[in-house]
């Protein structure tokens, strides 16, 4: 890899080439072009200094020696990135597409390489870390859509550099990155009630601090607007569950008339139902999803939603990698990334 063309120094090569292994702030200032002041604050991870500049310092710092930066090769070195197979595969495909795509752009913006490698979670153990790194060592690892077990949390307290993209951890102990998914739950929650729903239905289908985040923010939308709100799980059989809370709102037994579910496919699995048994959406029920996958907008009508920017997700991921391989005892980060409605055709007023 050729750091100065790929963090855009072309210009201070001969300073690179001349600098000693010693090197001091004022050097990389000078290779950087900016302040002993900009430096410091950089290296000390304090606010007011972009993260492409920051990451810029970073990088000289490391490659030019920098003794007290932690461990200079680590940027040499891939980052080993695993995504869950039973999250990448089926309908939510291309969610983590764009997530993989936004970490590879970024990746690439900062000079990293990333090694994507998908596993099936139940089948995930740190035994298979350690196969890994018999073929080559990585400078850092990132789960991608995978939960921390006590098994893993264990493992890399011990110094592993990693960090958590699109989840979370509860105790703070590692650097995660993903949507803001208490906001996003009640967001889509209030496009319902903006409507005039009162009585409301909050299908889940997996449980994870993620849409758990989702389900907190549904509690907390209804309850702010004096309504209703049922809970259905959906696990094993999500069809067979949705037909069957679909045949008992058909009949009476219940009288909710707008439904959030926790993520597109549930949104359309939904629908579906809702059309099999005759009931019209918008007409009779209202509909809203979240993550907005493509299939969203192929809905007719095309299904209203809460969008996740995986660009920024990605972005996010590679800066806190950054700097984690630069400051390997700095204290863990949690970044939440903004959502944004995505107003389609199923959602109408009450009827």
């Amino acid at each position: 890899m050729n750091w100065p063309n790929a963090l855009g120094l072309e210009g201070f090569k001969g300073d690179l080439l001349n600098m000693k292994k010693s090197t001091n702030q004022m050097d990389i200032a000078r290779a950087a072009g900016v302040s002993v002041s900009t430096v410091s604050r950089a290296l000390s991870n304090a606010p007011g200094i972009g993260d492409a500049l920051r990451s810029k310092i970073n990088r000289l710092a490391l490659d030019l020696g920098y003794k007290s930066r932690g461990d200079k090769w680590a940027l040499a070195r891939p980052v080993r990135t695993y995504v869950t197979v039973n999250m990448i595969t089926g309908d939510t495909v291309p969610f983590y597409s764009a997530i993989v795509e936004g970490l590879t752009q970024a990746a690439r913006q900062a000079g990293l390489t990333l090694d994507v490698r998908l596993i099936h979670d139940r089948q995930f153990d740190p035994a298979r870390l350690d196969r890994d790194a018999e073929d080559e060592d990585a400078g850092a690892t990132m789960l991608v859509g995978m939960d921390l077990t006590t098994e893993f949390a264990a493992r890399f307290a011990a110094g592993h550099k990693v960090v958590l993209v699109n989840t979370f951890d509860p105790a703070m102990r590692f650097d995660c990155v993903g949507p803001n998914n208490l906001y996003g739950g009640m967001l889509a929650t209030r496009m319902l009630l903006d409507a005039g729903h009162r009585c409301l239905l909050h299908v889940r289908e997996v449980l994870r601090p993620t849409t758990l985040q989702r389900h907190m923010g549904f509690e907390a939308a209804v309850a702010a607007a004096g309504a209703r709100g049922t809970v259905i799980d959906t696990f094993g059989d999500p069809e067979k569950v949705l037909r069957e809370a679909v045949q008992a709102r058909k009949a009476g037994l219940t009288d909710w008339t707008g439904v959030y579910c926790v993520h597109d496919v549930s949104a359309i699995r939904m629908v579906h139902a809702l059309e099999e048994a005759g009931l019209r959406v918008p007409g009779d029920i209202s509909v809203v999803g979240f993550d907005d996958l493509p299939a969203a907008a192929m809905m007719v009508p095309r299904l209203t939603t809460v969008r996740i920017d995986c660009q920024a997700i990605g972005t996010q991921a590679i800066a806190l990698i950054v700097r984690r391989m630069a400051e390997p005892d700095a204290v863990p980060l949690q970044v939440e990334c903004g959502v944004m409605p995505v107003e389609g055709g199923t959602v109408a007023p009450v009827p």
